[in-house]
């Protein structure tokens, strides 16, 4: 069977291509995409999303990248950037407290937002994010986010998740964004992508 079209702006399947209605707003905390190259090649992956809805952002496709420099190809210093966790954090209730998102330092301890200027989104599956977690050991360094959200994800049946209360990377990162303060209109900006998203594949299902 011929492969059907993609454009090459999303990466979608024309069919399902929505690039026409996202307009990119500006986002003041900077966020990094790493993708895993598989996930690249899902026609489910939300990031092209994440990167087309907003300015401040850079999607980077592959599996190691020597430093955070490396990876942003511009200057940045670790202690001010933080990384969507994809492990269990092993006191994540107590750092909780009931909300749906915390940061802590690298010893797990629970810190403020002053001073964050950019996240770092790992995307992929479970097993590949843990992949791109273990080979950039420079994560590390950089503060985590920790969610337990309390929206369920727009996937719906679309996707299936290895387990309950996971987001998409867009969801995931719009939470974060609203969390850490960034301008008012960026969750309910990325989350209108994401409706439009799913109803072009509802309409027209792979």
């Amino acid at each position: 069977m011929e492969k059907a079209p993609t454009c090459s702006n999303c990466w979608k399947d024309l069919s399902h291509c929505i690039c026409s209605e996202i307009q990119p707003i500006s986002n003041r905390v900077k966020v990094l995409i790493l993708q895993h190259p598989g996930e690249a090649k899902s026609p489910l992956t939300t990031t092209r999303l994440l990167a087309l809805g907003l300015e401040n952002v850079v999607h980077r496709v592959g599996l190691s990248w020597g430093s955070l420099k490396s990876a942003l190809k511009q200057e940045a210093k670790s202690e001010n950037w933080a990384v969507l966790f994809v492990g269990t954090q092993k006191n994540a209730s107590e750092v909780l407290k009931g909300k749906d998102f915390a940061l802590v330092d690298r010893s797990g301890k629970p810190r403020g937002i002053k001073g964050i200027e950019g996240i770092v989104v790992l995307d992929g599956t479970w097993k590949q994010s843990k992949t791109l977690w273990w080979r950039n050991p420079w994560l590390l360094k950089l503060s985590r986010i920790v969610l337990n959200p309390e929206i369920k994800s727009l996937y719906g049946n679309l996707r299936k998740e290895p387990r309950e209360g996971l987001l998409s990377s867009l969801e995931a990162t719009a939470v974060c964004l609203d969390s850490i303060g960034d301008s008012v209109p960026v969750k309910e900006h990325l989350m209108e992508i994401f409706r439009a998203q799913i109803k072009s594949w509802n309409q027209s299902p792979e």
